[in-house]
């Protein structure tokens, strides 16, 4: 028998219970993974509440890392006792699972388990920001909406190490995680933030990334220069108001951006490896976690969500 973390309705994290069960053996594209940590993303309590629809009963989690057990017959590249690590492939709560060999990337040697697993979907989608939907290069002016959260102090420190002018923007009471790696670093939750990022970058940025949505959108477009590009990765206080006229006249792109929808197959491989040799090389700092066993899964969701724990909070089985 297996432990694995199910959720036979959706609603807070007491829905979210340990259970037993048979794993089987994988099918021809799949493998056998036992997982050695699993990592916690706000996606996951989105499924858990409800907010994204899951078919019941359902089993969140969209990341983790391990070992292959089995594998089935047309698994080419991938072998019993190798260690791998996945994004997004719902399904993470557990201490084996079957799994389609699609989302899985070759772990390095020198990568812990434990920091695959609090560093690969957030990493990814760091990539796809600085890499992909705008490639950062030195001498650009980055504005980051979120600085302070998973993704966007990722964001923040591999801008920073491309050569980019950063201005950061996040929780007060969580400044200091990043007051070291932007050029200016300004609070959220203080008065007048389109002007204060205005006296910094009084020329606009050239991109905005922007994790929070409605609450920090209206300062994001008033400080982005004429032909500038804001990209909406997150939105923790909502969807955005969009003045579609004032976009048109000022010629800026607006686009929201999925790392799940985009970073498939090569790309996902490309994009692990740059982030792996990011995290070896020092760019991102250290990846703090929070240790939570499989079992305390909804506890460690109610202190995620209620910003009692850093942005990094994995499981170990």
């Amino acid at each position: 028998m297996s432990a694995v973390v199910r959720m036979r309705r959706t609603g807070d994290p007491s829905v979210l219970v340990l259970e037993e069960e048979v794993v089987g053996s994988p099918g021809r594209s799949q493998v056998k993974l036992r997982q050695e940590a699993i990592g916690v993303n706000y996606i996951d309590a989105m499924f858990r509440s409800g907010a994204f629809n899951a078919n019941l009963p359902f089993v969140t989690g969209v990341e983790a890392s391990g070992v292959i057990t089995e594998t089935g017959a047309n698994t080419e590249g991938f072998a019993v006792g190798d260690r791998i690590a996945y994004f997004f492939a719902p399904g993470a709560y557990a201490e084996e699972r079957i799994i389609d060999v699609a989302p899985l990337v070759h772990l390095p040697d020198d990568v812990p388990s434990e920091i695959a697993a609090g560093l690969l979907t957030k990493g990814v989608t760091a990539w796809l920001a600085v890499r992909k939907l705008h490639e950062i290069k030195a001498g650009d002016r980055v504005l980051v909406q979120g600085a302070t959260g998973g993704v966007g102090s990722l964001v923040v420190r591999w801008a920073k190490a491309l050569g980019a002018t950063v201005v950061a923007v996040g929780s007060s009471s969580k400044l200091a995680r990043i007051s070291a790696d932007a050029d200016h670093v300004l609070a959220s939750d203080q008065a007048s933030l389109a002007d204060r990022i205005r006296a910094v970058a009084p020329q606009g940025v050239d991109v905005v990334y922007e994790f929070v949505g409605k609450a920090t959108f209206a300062a994001s477009v008033q400080n982005v220069r004429d032909g500038g590009a804001i990209f909406t990765i997150g939105a923790a206080s909502g969807s955005p108001e969009i003045d579609g006229e004032l976009l048109a006249e000022r010629r800026l792109k607006v686009s929201h951006a999925s790392a799940a929808g985009t970073v498939k197959d090569a790309m996902l491989a490309q994009a692990a490896t740059e982030v792996f040799d990011q995290w070896r090389d020092g760019i991102f700092g250290e990846i703090e976690l929070q240790r939570y066993r499989l079992a305390d899964a909804g506890q460690a969701h109610a202190d995620y969500i209620a910003r009692k724990i850093g942005p990094n909070p994995i499981l170990v089985p």
